[in-house]
Formats: structure tokens, C-alpha cells, sequence
């Protein structure tokens, strides 16, 4: 039986409460490819408050899981921080795109792999503070190698690491990348240590 994935728009569809007193439309500041940015005001205890919030169409990451329980992370350069991070491969939906597929096309463009097998483990905000981004996180296992296929622009680098090594990346900071670490506690809470993914 095929399963069903949330989008945001089943999110923001159960989701309605808002902050009491909003009183306007949201003002567009910024409307770009991937970004839309919106003001919005409201009272707050007898104060008037002003806010900005960034719409995002969501975005999906995956753990890819090499035969040999290798797993292969990337090294991008993030041009907001001005460095390379190592994170899992991830990238943003596309207008109307399932999640799990979404998850599939990035694995091939960026990491080089097509998956026989991908399993959802979990959803999460990225930063609710501000964003509405809902991040999907998935394992994909069953790897086959096919050509990368990396946008102009990107720089990306597949790094091979064990569990252990990526264990010890997070807790020296060398891997700070929050959806990564998100993804892989989602990952490790559903895997009993030594037991690879699948069972």
C-alpha cells in the first residue's frame, strides 16, 4: 500500500491557530525563487507587534545507506555562512512534488545513487521562529550508482562516514548542520544499535 506523505499544505490546512489580535493581510517584503517573505501585525498585551515570516515550499534530506552500512554524507558550500558543511543531501520541493520522490531526485543529483528503497522517518520545522519550512526526512537503502547531476553553482563533495564517525562529528561540532542532526536522531531513535536499516 502506497503511503500518503504531508506537504505543507496539509500542515498549514490542521494547523490554523495564529497569534491572537493578527489584524492585517500579510504584506509581501520579498518574493523570490524559493522564498517569500511576509510582515504581519498584531496585538500583543496591549502592544502592537510587528513580525516578518519567511515562506518556504518545504524540503526534504535523507540518510543514504551503501550496502556495507557505509553512509554517505556531503560536504556543501553554504554561502550564508561563508563555509563548507557537512550535512546529508537535501534540497527543496518543487510546486505540487511528493516528498518521497523529492527525496529520490536529490539522491541521484547530488550523492550519485538511486534508491530501491526509500522509508519516510519523520517530519520537523527547521525554524518555526521564522520559517515555515518543514523539513521530510528519509533512509534510503538498495543503492544503485548512476551520474551526478549538480546544478550550476553547487559545489558538493560525498563524504563516505560510519555511524560511529557521524556520532563523533556531532559531538566534536564538526557536523552543525541542524536538519542533519535532526534527521539522524530521528534515525537513530528508530534503529536498536548494531541493527542496520532496514531489519
Amino acid at each position: 500500500m502506497q503511503t500518503r506523505h504531508e506537504t505543507n499544505d496539509d500542515v498549514r490546512a490542521r494547523d490554523r491557530e495564529s497569534p491572537a489580535g493578527i489584524d492585517s493581510e500579510p504584506v509581501v517584503t520579498h518574493d523570490g525563487p524559493v522564498i517569500r517573505v511576509e510582515r504581519r501585525e498584531f496585538e500583543l498585551e496591549g502592544r502592537r507587534i510587528r513580525k516578518d515570516v519567511v515562506r518556504h515550499p518545504g524540503a526534504v534530506t535523507i540518510i543514504p545507506i551503501e550496502p556495507d552500512g557505509t553512509i554517505l554524507m556531503v560536504r556543501v558550500g553554504r554561502l550564508p555562512v561563508g563555509r563548507m558543511l557537512l550535512e546529508f543531501c537535501a534540497g527543496k520541493l518543487e510546486p505540487g512534488e511528493r516528498p518521497d520522490l523529492a527525496a529520490g531526485r536529490e539522491l541521484e543529483e547530488e550523492v550519485g545513487r538511486r534508491a530501491g528503497r526509500i522509508d519516510p522517518i519523520g517530519a520537523y520545522y527547521t525554524s518555526p521562529g521564522f520559517c515555515d519550512e518543514r523539513m521530510h526526512a528519509f533512509v534510503a537503502t538498495d543503492l544503485q550508482p548512476v551520474p551526478r547531476r549538480l546544478e550550476p553553482g553547487e559545489e558538493i563533495e560525498v563524504v563516505p562516514m560510519s555511524p560511529a564517525a557521524i556520532d563523533a562529528a556531532i559531538r566534536d561540532g564538526s557536523l552543525d548542520d541542524g536538519k542533519s542532526i535532526t534527521a539522524w536522531h530521528l534515525f537513530r531513535a528508530r534503529t536498536p544499535e548494531g541493527v542496520a536499516w532496514p531489519e
